[in-house]
């Protein structure tokens, strides 16, 4: 009993955080939603229910913002877990310099969002950047801003960049705790390269790999700062991502009544991705008892 209650005591303050951070600011979120609320109109907010919520759903410019947002989660994951897994099976190994590698290849998750989209402008820029004067010695003038596919593939190759590192040292613990043996094993069996990872290593990294992909779908469906300060959402509001939207309406329109339902959408839809890949990762564990 005194364990309970001295374990309840422990978390008291993990749970008062989550309320004060995680539950209370909902409940106004909640209520803004439900009300056409323009601050910088200095009118009183207006109940008009669930309007909000089906403006959302009819407007096809919002569409178009969940659209490249999921592809760009999309083609980010389709990228990076391949990649990182590679390199992390390339890391396992011992070879002359893997400290120093490891060290150099992690040093961009240790640069703040803003950091990173200020070193990619500078990259990019076709006055300064020296990438884009490469290729220019190449004959290929290359314009990140001049399109929509330009500036998104920039983001993509920001976002490969910053969070392969990050994706790679998720993994490797992971594949270090795999039995040699089980490996060796195989390996004298006949196994190639491609059907260990097929049958043995990727079956084993089940749980890890769904865990990666969780954290990563979410933090790039909630990308931001670097997107900001690479495009600002352009060109036009070409690659205005749905977190770009949210902070538009909210803070440039002083629409909180939109901004809230977006932001509790966005929510939802988290939430659900949540649930599925806890679904995943509690399969998989039920598996490997089994």
């Amino acid at each position: 009993m005194k364990t309970d209650i001295y374990f309840f005591l422990f978390l008291l303050p993990c749970i008062i955080i989550l309320l004060l951070v995680g539950i209370v600011p909902l409940f106004p979120v909640l209520w803004e939603s439900l009300h056409m609320h323009i601050v910088a109109a200095q009118a009183r907010p207006i109940f008009i229910g669930l309007k909000n919520f089906r403006i959302i759903v009819n407007d096809p410019d919002t569409g178009y913002y969940f659209g490249i947002t999921f592809l760009l989660a999309a083609l980010a994951l389709l990228i990076e877990i391949p990649l990182g897994l590679g390199i992390a099976l390339m890391l396992v190994k011992k070879f002359r310099g893997r400290e120093l590698f490891q060290t150099l290849f992690a040093l961009p998750l240790g640069i703040a969002p803003i950091a990173v989209g200020c070193i990619w402008v500078l990259t990019l820029r076709p006055e300064v950047g020296p990438l884009t004067r490469i290729l220019s010695y190449m004959g290929i003038n290359f314009d990140y801003m001049a399109s929509f596919w330009s500036a998104f593939v920039a983001i993509l190759l920001m976002n490969i960049w910053r969070w392969t590192p990050f994706v790679t040292l998720a993994l490797l613990p992971a594949l270090v705790s795999i039995p040699p043996d089980i490996l060796d094993a195989s390996r004298v069996d006949g196994a190639s390269f491609w059907q260990i990872l097929k049958n043995i290593i990727l079956p084993l990294m089940k749980i890890p790999l769904a865990t990666v992909i969780f954290i990563r779908l979410m933090d790039t469906l909630s990308i931001f700062d670097e997107v900001w300060i690479l495009t600002g959402g352009g060109p036009g509001w070409s690659t205005r991502f749905i977190s770009i939207d949210i902070v538009r309406r909210v803070i440039f329109e002083t629409d909180y009544g939109m901004g809230s339902a977006l932001s509790l959408v966005v929510l939802y839809m988290i939430i659900s991705i949540c649930w599925l890949m806890m679904a995943i990762i509690k399969g998989g564990k039920l598996t490997e008892v089994t």
